[in-house]
């Protein structure tokens, strides 16, 4: 005989079970809580460059809004049909101070609307030109815009924005 009495044992260490697989779950809820969060922050950068980059375009064709003729086109107004030679204007000002680089180019087609009559009789042809005006704006580290060589970078942001114009052959807005 043994000197101590056999007891009945109790069950026990499922409460251990139960709190590991508590703090299991808890941990993948906050992992999954950190990704969420990173994601968004992420989005909201991008959105944030995104509207950046518009504004730097938006801010190339301002720039030619300024002054139209001498920014588009090197030849004086005239009847000609012919647009000018395309060349791109690269506004390095503007990476300076908001970190894109914005190319703009523009382009002309002239359209006769019309005689004008002077107040000697004569009469002439009304001469339109529609100006097109293309700005890019990208914050990649090449000197041009697009930045093909910068678009695998996960912060690259390109916008572009088309605008045009009318002016008479005098560089008065149409009517």
């Amino acid at each position: 005989m043994s000197r101590f009495p056999i007891l009945p044992r109790h069950q026990s260490g499922f409460a251990y079970i139960a709190a590991v697989i508590f703090l299991v779950v808890i941990a993948g809820i906050a992992v999954v809580l950190l990704r969420l969060t990173e994601t968004q922050q992420s989005t909201v950068n991008q959105a944030l460059l995104a509207s950046r980059a518009s504004l730097a375009a938006r801010g190339g064709i301002e720039w030619v809004f300024n002054n139209p003729v001498q920014r588009c086109s090197q030849a004086p107004l005239s009847t000609s049909n012919a647009a000018p030679a395309g060349a791109v204007n690269h506004l390095t000002d503007f990476r300076a101070e908001s970190g894109f680089l914005v190319s703009v180019s523009c382009s002309f087609r002239a359209y006769n609307e019309g005689e004008a009559i002077d107040a000697s009789g004569n009469s002439s042809p009304v001469v339109k030109r529609i100006y097109r005006i293309d700005a890019v704006a990208c914050n990649g580290t090449a000197n041009t815009c697009p930045d093909t060589g910068s678009v695998p970078r996960a912060d690259y942001v390109e916008r572009a924005q088309v605008a045009t114009i009318c002016l008479l052959t005098d560089g008065a807005p149409c009517v």
